[in-house]
């Protein structure tokens, strides 16, 4: 089924946050996990902290699409920023901090389509202020939606008529033409006894093939 509404989220950058990584002196590698749905999220790619500070400054600038069917007054951007464990055998993904949108709240800021620039606060599990992250996000109805389903009539039947009519065994040829082709076949035999009855009896044949009886006339 065709989703109701999407949102298009830009994960721009961070900044101030806590390296949850210094027990093992080592770099925060951070990465954001994107939802509407709980069941639907995304994420964005870690950054490695290849600026020299230590990953607690990072820039994602990487887009995501999110779709959505709840109604937008109900609907709620959830945005976890989470430390990409080195270790294989660390399966545990720390949360470095969170933030949520109300995208009420954007539309009747900027309307469906348009695009809103927040500046959102990160805060940890514990509610303790953790950091700033810019994000880029417009609401809107998908781009694409599947044309209406067209329902034609039954193959061999004119538009707007869902009953066949009875054909005939010429080949859908009238009683008039079916009995004028008979007759001019007969032409040559005009001074042949009798020819008056058999062009009758033809002609009832016909009828009697095309259904037509003496009260149609």
């Amino acid at each position: 089924m065709a989703s109701r509404y999407e949102v298009e989220v830009t994960i721009a950058s961070a900044k101030d946050l806590k390296n949850v990584n210094w027990r093992s002196n080592g770099k925060l590698k951070p990465y954001a996990v994107v939802w509407i749905d709980q069941n639907r999220k995304c994420s964005t790619r870690a950054d490695e902290g290849g600026d020299g500070d230590g990953g607690v400054s990072p820039s994602w600038d990487e887009k995501l699409l999110l779709p959505f069917n709840s109604p937008i007054d109900d609907s709620t951007l959830y945005i976890d920023i989470v430390h990409s464990a080195a270790a294989a055998d660390d399966c545990t993904k720390p949360i470095v901090g969170s933030a949520k949108l109300s995208l009420r709240d954007v539309v009747d800021d900027v309307g469906m389509g348009s695009t809103a620039d927040r500046k959102l606060d990160l805060k940890r599990p514990s509610g303790r202020p953790q950091g700033k992250l810019v994000v880029r996000l417009s609401v809107r109805e998908p781009r694409y939606r599947a044309p209406e389903p067209y329902y034609a009539a039954p193959y061999g039947v004119p538009p707007g008529s869902y009953a066949p009519k009875k054909k005939s065994k010429f080949g859908g040829m009238g009683a008039g033409l079916a009995v004028g082709a008979v007759a001019g076949a007969l032409g040559g035999l005009a001074l042949a006894e009798g020819f008056d009855a058999m062009k009758n009896k033809v002609a009832d044949d016909v009828a009697d093939d095309l259904g037509y009886d003496g009260d149609d006339y």
